[in-house]
């Protein structure tokens, strides 16, 4: 992985290079990293049935992981650092525990629950790519290597479905303590951002999902979902000496409230559809004094399939399944924030990092099948 510069030639004066191709002769190597990454799991499970209606699940997962990285060019005047992360870090863990059940009280009725321990490998990402610990400079990466551990966590969940021929329900609760959760901090010029990855503390989460979809008529259903998630940090983060209250705030890029909802009919050939989503207010900074509204977007489709063609000309017996569609995105041209921290997110304040929302599209396709 790599930046890399190359110097296109003038207008008129030879052809332009493919930036996508090999790289010329003469580039300009900016920085680049290699990486060679090993991974190894491995799992057993076993279920067993005290009664006919009743599954108990158990398991263990293990995890080894090994990520070197390498610098293999730097330049300076480029980067305004001397270098840039090489070493290595391993993620450990021989045994991860699994164990549910569900069980078929009634007819059309399941109840269910799920425990679990996992463990997230560190990311591997280039320099300022992402909250990797080989994102950073050789002095950031030393400073930090022997104090990070591997984010953990334990989920705890129980839940309920219900399904006929006209109904489909569920609701579904968990509870999630994370323990060393790394995220990235950002802060500087948004030209030469100065991105660190930082142990945040713990993390506890707590959520509600439910689900409904009614099949109206033999045609026509009625999706509808709601997500309620309390997410918040254990600790306050101390950064460069400094002590900053994220304490009880929501982790930074992820709304308490979602709700979707979806109409849609079906009948021979022919599909339609239309969707709305809201996703609530997020944290963009993590002390929360920065954060991006919520918003609604709506999005409509539909399609038909002709099927096979010899039906209609039997000289077309070699062409099936035709099918003319026809999908907007963001019916109402709504204006909002897509993609946040992508360039990492503040510990305070605002920061050029996200990404605005696409507005208004229309999308037609032809597709056939020979």
């Amino acid at each position: 992985m790599g930046r890399y510069g190359i110097e296109q030639p003038l207008l008129g004066e030879g052809s332009p290079i493919n930036a996508l191709g090999t790289l010329p002769a003469g580039y300009q190597d900016f920085w680049s990293q290699t990486f060679n990454s090993n991974s190894f799991t491995a799992f057993v499970q076993d279920t067993y049935h005290p009664l006919e209606n009743l599954a108990l699940h158990f398991g263990f997962k293990s995890l080894l992981q090994t990520v070197r990285a390498g610098q293999n060019a730097n330049d300076a005047s480029y980067t305004g650092t001397d270098a840039i992360a090489a070493g290595s870090m391993t993620t450990a863990r021989a045994f991860l525990p699994h164990i549910s059940a569900d069980w078929h009280f009634l007819r059309h009725h399941e109840l269910f629950f799920d425990i679990s321990e996992n463990m997230k490998a560190y990311p591997v990402a280039a320099y300022k790519q992402g909250a990797s610990p080989f994102a950073v400079t050789q002095s950031q990466f030393n400073q930090i290597r022997g104090g990070l551990k591997p984010e953990t966590d334990w989920n705890y969940a129980v839940g309920y479905r219900y399904l006929d021929k006209i109904l489909s329900a569920s609701v579904y609760a968990y509870h999630t303590d994370f323990h060393n959760r790394l995220q990235q901090t950002t802060s500087g010029t948004i030209v030469n951002p100065i991105s660190t990855v930082a142990n945040v503390g713990s993390v506890t989460m707590n959520g509600v999902d439910a689900g409904l979809t009614i099949r109206l008529l033999r045609d026509v259903s009625l999706y509808n979902s709601i997500s309620y998630n309390h997410a918040t940090y254990g600790e306050n983060l101390v950064e460069a000496g400094a002590t900053y209250a994220t304490h009880g705030q929501q982790i930074v890029n992820y709304p308490r409230f979602m709700y979707k909802a979806s109409l849609s009919y079906s009948h021979g050939g022919f599909e339609a559809h239309i969707d709305t989503q809201y996703l609530g207010q997020r944290n963009f900074s993590y002390v929360g004094d920065m954060k991006a509204p919520g918003y609604w977007l709506e999005n409509l489709g539909m399609r038909y399939n002709f099927g096979k063609m010899a039906q209609y000309n039997r000289n077309l017996e070699f062409v099936k399944n035709i099918t003319l569609s026809f999908d907007i995105y963001n019916l109402a041209n709504q204006k909002y924030i897509a993609t946040m921290g992508e360039n990492g997110n503040p510990v305070s304040g605002d920061y050029q990092s996200f990404m605005v929302g696409a507005p208004r599209q229309f999308f037609g396709s032809i597709k056939a099948e020979f």
